[in-house]
């Protein structure tokens, strides 16, 4: 499968190639490349608060508001709030 490189310096990847490797929209990419070819590595960035944080954070929560299980389901319903 061949795909051309358009002025603005992009790739459109198969949607069939994102499925077979697990991939879906908002997915984070490592980008590197070993001389020759581009390598893209897919990637999971986790939560980025400590647990120290994540323990004020809870008391917070518990004191004024809803308790989340992830900082994913927090912005999910922080995106919701916004629209």
């Amino acid at each position: 499968m061949i795909r051309q490189l358009t002025k603005r310096k992009t790739i459109t990847i198969p949607s069939d190639v994102l499925k077979h490797v697990g991939s879906k929209p908002g997915d984070l990419f490592e980008i590197g490349d070993d001389g020759s070819r581009i390598i893209l590595t897919p990637k999971v960035v986790g939560d980025r608060f400590t647990k120290k944080e994540w323990s004020k954070l809870e008391t917070l929560v518990r004191e004024r508001g809803k308790i989340y299980r992830s900082g994913a389901r927090a912005k999910d319903h922080l995106k919701k709030l916004a629209k």
